[in-house]
């Protein structure tokens, strides 16, 4: 099995997978709002379907040697998402990707989280691209990518839904890690 490094920034410590994650998470992807852009059908996924994908997000740190962590917030030790590298089979590209709750929105906490997982896959893998796929409603994802250096790109679609693939150069990857909507 796979360590997951454990990496920390000012607000957040980012952390492999744990059974105690499941409820907190299961929550999270039962929220409309937040599955509306993380879901391939854009709708809540119930227990069962949320036990599977913890799972595939687990299992994918065993498959590839790297991962999307969970994101806790260090100051109170809640889980409020998960974020970093991914590239299921098939992907577009190497992909530093996000979600939170919804309780953590605003707060600056995808940027934080994702400059840091960013920093770390470049580091470790001698990358010298990484991509997002974000939902062309998705506005609040653009937002953090254009703050973390990346363009849009290519148009594409995924699950049948209007996306853009946005790109982020290793010299151009910016690494703002405090602050409310940084």
């Amino acid at each position: 099995m796979t360590a997951v490094p454990v990496l920390e920034t000012p607000r957040l410590r980012l952390r492999g997978w744990q059974a105690e994650d499941f409820d907190a998470f299961a929550a999270m992807m039962a929220d409309s709002d937040v599955a509306r852009f993380l879901t391939l059908d854009q709708l809540p996924m119930d227990r069962a379907t949320a036990w599977r994908s913890m799972a595939m997000l687990a299992g994918h740190w065993h498959l590839r040697g790297y991962g999307m962590f969970v994101l806790e917030e260090k100051a109170s030790g809640t889980f409020v998402g998960r974020a970093g590298p991914w590239q299921p089979e098939g992907w577009a590209g190497f992909e530093i990707g996000w979600g939170l709750v919804r309780g953590a929105w605003g707060r600056g906490f995808a940027t934080e989280a994702a400059a840091a997982a960013g920093a770390w896959a470049f580091q470790t893998f001698g990358l010298t691209e990484v991509i997002s796929l974000i939902h062309a409603d998705n506005v609040r994802s653009q937002a953090v990518a254009r703050r973390l250096g990346a363009i849009p790109a290519t148009p594409t679609l995924h699950a049948g839904m209007p996306h853009t693939i946005w790109r982020a150069q290793r010299g151009d990857w910016q690494f703002p890690l405090a602050g409310p909507n940084t």
